[in-house]
């Protein structure tokens, strides 16, 4: 378990990885195909056994002093994930290992499920793909079209279309949330096979992120059965919807975190490569410097929170809100404090610049954050805050 005095430690761990990932993020963004060449990159390596917990494989990121880390408690992503984003988010991202799907799994799989599930990473590179946002539905689980068909005959099968899927056409293993019937509890997890015939992986081009390769997945009669539904020892209302919902909670943070390091890079090469600021310009950096520290302590205490209570969503929409902006204003800023030309002669500023306009649509809009917030407060929940 990470604690105050193990902090630092670990982060100079992290930020060795984030320098590999500095050197390739750039080469990445412009042929993200060619992140398969660097899967022998320590840090890569890394993050292909995120988030594998222990028993079923995975290797930790051990420290000087021993310290063993498999990223799955939300502080020890945070950490980890800021240091990485501020070498390179894209790569970050578009890099190997189960993400997300893995608290999905770790809550609703059973023992079998998970087994089959991370036996892929322990076999090498492998990347997992969590299927939720749909064309013109986006995240909303409540209103998802995809859907899993029971035949009379006692067959399976998941039609429809999943879009903005990170990493889509590179997966090996995916979970895909589909509806059995029009009401919250007819939500399932589907763990499938992109192997099989009816499943179709379309990468689509974007302004940012490139590595992630968000793509637009078809499943036209895929094949299921019974074993690929996650859940199915558990009660009904434990299962789709209660799983997304504690997963969107988990991992809102260390969306925020990704925001985080983005502008603590962007800020970091000002410092860097400026020598003379005017006095005004030393009170801009000063300003953004308080701003990146609190916003660190802010991510930090909401993935602690959760951590402790994974139902205090609210903590992390706060903390996820102002990374978002603090990440586009940060990179706006930056550009200006290099001078005219600075889109062009300075092409990692380039890059974080686009980057960062993608967390605003990451885990929630700013304007879906509010009315958790909002929520939080009107049932008593923030009071304390």
């Amino acid at each position: 378990m990470i604690t105050p005095s193990t902090i630092a430690i670990f982060e100079h761990v992290m930020k060795q990885y984030a320098v590999e990932l500095r050197q390739i993020g750039q080469t990445i963004d412009r042929e993200p195909d060619r992140l398969t060449d660097f899967l022998h990159t320590s840090a890569l390596q890394a993050i292909n056994h995120m988030m594998i917990p222990p028993e079923y494989g995975g290797q930790p990121i051990v420290t000087i002093g021993q310290d063993r880390y498999y990223g799955l408690s939300s502080l020890e992503r945070v950490i980890t994930i800021e240091q990485l984003s501020a070498g390179d988010a894209g790569v970050f991202l578009g890099g190997p290992g189960p993400s997300m799907s893995s608290i999905v799994m770790i809550d609703l799989g059973d023992e079998e499920q998970k087994e089959r599930f991370y036996s892929h990473f322990l076999k090498g590179p492998a990347w997992a793909v969590f299927a939720l946002s749909e064309p013109e539905k986006g995240s909303d689980a409540t209103e998802i079209s995809t859907r899993i068909t029971r035949h009379p005959d006692g067959g399976m099968e998941l039609t429809g279309h999943k879009f903005y899927i990170g990493n889509g056409h590179r997966a090996s293993i995916g979970l895909v949330f589909a509806q059995t019937n029009r009401t919250p509890l007819g939500i399932q997890v589907a763990i499938v096979d992109p192997s099989l015939p009816g499943f179709t992986a379309t990468p689509l081009d974007t302004m940012g992120l490139r590595g992630l390769q968000l793509s637009h997945l078809q499943f036209e009669a895929f094949p299921l059965e019974e074993k690929d539904i996650l859940g199915r020892h558990l009660s009904p209302t434990k299962r789709g919807l209660w799983g997304a919902l504690r997963t969107f909670h988990r991992m809102r943070p260390s969306v925020a975190a990704l925001a985080l390091g983005v502008a603590q890079a962007a800020y970091d090469y000002v410092v860097e490569h400026r020598t003379i600021f005017t006095e005004r310009e030393k009170t801009e950096l000063e300003r953004l410097e308080m701003r990146l520290h609190a916003l660190r302590s802010m991510i930090r205490n909401a993935a602690a929170e959760i951590d402790h209570d994974a139902n205090k969503g609210y903590l992390a929409s706060l903390s996820k809100i102002r990374a978002a902006s603090v990440a586009e204003e940060a990179t706006e800023w930056a550009l200006e404090m290099m001078g005219p030309g600075s889109m062009l002669e300075h092409p990692l500023l380039n890059k974080w610049y686009r980057d960062a306009r993608a967390f605003e649509f990451m885990e929630g809009t700013t304007s879906i954050q509010k009315i958790s917030v909002f929520q939080a407060y009107a049932n008593g929940k923030m009071q304390h805050v």
